[in-house]
């Protein structure tokens, strides 16, 4: 399998919800999309200690339910409560998980007869998680200096407390350490709507804490290739690696925006044309500098190569000195010293991302 450094990894954080639906299997999609980015050498997926501790509490319910069997409305009390439900679901859902949670006994089953089975379950969900899914819990503490910037954030919004948390954990991990680039994928529509609604508050938190905001994917809002939508919770025939690696991509430009150069074309089907690399930065206000080495990343991220200059790069059929700007005409060519036919044919690829690369 390819190594990559962690510089060039994208972090996703994974919230509860996420879990509890991977874990449940009702999702095709949003499971195969998991598998995925596990897999993907690109990608770190991350948790925290409090996303461990939703996730026992979700599915502890969850398996509470399951295992007392369906209510039945034996007094007149519970037939009122029935007719209630009916006018108003989501409230129902509510009210009902709050009565049961007052004494976790529900049908004559009590919690404390099936708890063995119960923290069984769970702990083998939770070996799976970290076992199949690389994820580990410790990564994300909690920590003192978490509690002013979610203090603040709960006052200042009207995100819930609990995504709060959630919010400001996923980008400073542990008292020294403070992320500067996270995805952090969630399901929760009041979660993500409260988020947008509120971003400008939400970002002067995240500055007073010198914290970056995080990117939030709503897994029901998926975009990508720009103006493209995808519900990871309905079927459909396409392809998430495609989708995914478009995500990727663009997380990596912007993680790594201070380094990104452009992307590769293809030029030249003979001669020495076809002997050397192309690429675009798309960009008039980029000037290109002197590296000691290019990065080449393909855009189905199952190749990386770095190469080491010095480059002699041309710019419209000119050679030039750097650093070089010309925003009339952004496309560029070098030709590589010392590589074999096979490197020189992957790095000529279209859609190849290119970085400076400074040992």
């Amino acid at each position: 399998m390819m190594i990559v450094d962690e510089k060039y990894r994208v972090n996703i954080y994974l919230d509860t919800n996420i879990l509890v639906d991977y874990i449940e299997g009702t999702y095709p999609l949003l499971n195969k999309s998991i598998d995925y980015l596990c897999s993907c050498p690109f990608v770190s997926l991350r948790s925290s200690h409090y996303v461990l501790f939703e996730y026992t509490e979700v599915r502890k319910y969850h398996l509470f339910m399951s295992k007392s069997g369906k209510t039945k409305c034996t007094s007149f009390k519970d037939r009122l409560y029935s007719l209630f439900r009916k006018k108003n679901k989501e409230l129902d859902k509510d009210a009902l998980k709050a009565k049961i949670k007052k004494t976790w006994n529900r049908n004559s089953v009590d919690y404390n007869h099936i708890k063995v089975e119960v923290i069984n379950k769970i702990q083998e969900e939770l070996n799976i998680l970290r076992n199949n899914l690389n994820l580990n819990f410790d990564e994300h503490v909690l920590h003192e200096l978490l509690v002013f910037p979610t203090n603040s954030l709960c006052l200042s919004t009207k995100i819930s407390k609990e995504d709060c948390l959630v919010l400001v954990s996923c980008m400073h991990p542990k008292e020294d350490e403070k992320l500067e680039h996270c995805i952090l994928l969630s399901r929760d529509n009041q979660y993500y709507k409260s988020y947008q609604d509120n971003i400008n508050d939400v970002d002067s938190v995240f500055r007073a804490s010198n914290l970056v905001l995080p990117q939030f994917i709503h897994t029901n809002k998926i975009k990508y290739q720009q103006n493209k939508q995808l519900n990871l919770y309905k079927e459909t025939s396409i392809d998430i690696t495609d989708v995914w690696n478009d995500i990727i991509c663009s997380a990596l430009k912007s993680k790594h925006s201070d380094s990104y150069i452009g992307e590769t074309y293809l030029f030249g089907k003979s001669g020495i044309s076809a002997q050397c690399v192309y690429f675009d930065t798309k960009n008039p206000d980029i000037t290109l500098q002197e590296s000691e080495g290019l990065l080449f990343i393909s855009k189905d991220l199952k190749t990386k190569i770095s190469i080491a200059g010095p480059f002699e790069y041309m710019n419209n059929g000119n050679k030039i000195t750097l650093p070089y700007r010309n925003p009339q005409f952004t496309k560029y060519s070098f030709h590589p010293n010392s590589i074999t036919p096979d490197i020189l044919e992957k790095l000529r690829q279209k859609g190849n991302l290119v970085f400076y690369e400074n040992y």
